[in-house]
């Protein structure tokens, strides 16, 4: 008996629901639920002889980790897992710092796949629907294991780009392999401002980037006005969660031109974290 908190579609509704890639996925034998992807743990049962199908909704911009555990010495039937998103593809980071645990016995006891959604966040698209598909065609019993979807997308409430103004980054791979990132800063409306191309970090490395090196940044205004940029930042990651540590400070100068003795500069920390993190 299942005890997943989720809910059970009919194939009709899920059909209106799904994205062609994820229409393939149905047939006989073949059940969909709908999970959210806030990182809570729920426990399944596959009878023999079927396959499930855990679909939930994946944002433009955001990242996600898929993550399926049995316990000690209690093997895994390996999950397949589609971003559903254009430009989307799956990486295993089972083995990555910050690591899943193995347990005890052979062979593998736990699974974790990331992938990311790109943008463009603004204009809204279509939503995209993920999956996660575990098949149990092959097996002597009923496949019992837990099951959890994590948005591992970092926030940022605000940044700042004006004429005596800007905003710095930085981000620190703690995993144990390259890990890609993408950052999208949006104005205070919600639209996007361009888009960065994707960023390799390799283990234990750091990149920097502030908003004077952004040519997407409109630093003249139509008519002459005054440059004055604000908004919020999204960067997803394809590594497992907790593997991107990311820091934002906004600088702000006064007085006179720096470098001067006039000069005056202060600083303001902002968080840029995951809602998991931010709770």
């Amino acid at each position: 008996m299942k005890n997943m908190k989720t809910k059970l579609c009919s194939l009709f509704a899920c059909f209106m629901l799904l994205s062609p890639a994820l229409v393939l996925a149905q047939g006989p034998g073949n059940n969909i639920q709908t999970v959210v992807p806030d990182g809570r743990e729920e426990s399944d049962s596959i009878p023999v002889g079927t396959a499930t199908t855990y679909l939930f909704s994946a944002q433009a911009g955001h990242s996600y980790s898929v993550e399926q555990s049995r316990g000690m010495s209690r093997p895994i039937i390996p999950m397949m897992v589609f971003g559903g998103c254009p430009g989307s593809s799956a990486n295993d980071t089972s083995t990555m710092a910050p690591e899943v645990t193995l347990n005890i016995g052979f062979p593998q006891q736990r699974q974790r796949i990331a992938f990311t959604c790109p943008g463009p966040v603004f204009p809204p698209a279509s939503p995209n629907y993920a999956q996660a598909m575990i098949p149990n065609f092959n097996g002597g019993a009923a496949y019992n294991f837990s099951i959890s979807v994590t948005d591992t997308t970092l926030f940022s409430e605000k940044w700042k780009a004006t004429s005596n103004a800007d905003t710095f980054w930085t981000f620190t791979n703690s995993s144990t392999a390259p890990v890609h990132i993408g950052l999208i800063l949006l104005d205070a409306f919600g639209n996007q401002l361009g888009q960065n191309p994707p960023i390799t970090i390799n283990p234990g490395a750091t990149f920097s980037i502030d908003t004077t090196q952004m040519p997407q940044l409109p630093r003249n205004p139509p008519g002459g006005g005054p440059f004055s940029l604000t908004g919020s930042a999204l960067a997803s990651e394809d590594g497992p969660p907790g593997a991107i540590r990311a820091t934002e400070v906004i600088v702000t100068t006064a007085g006179g031109p720096c470098p001067s003795p006039t000069c005056v500069t202060s600083s303001e920390t902002v968080k840029f974290e995951t809602k998991i993190q931010s709770r």
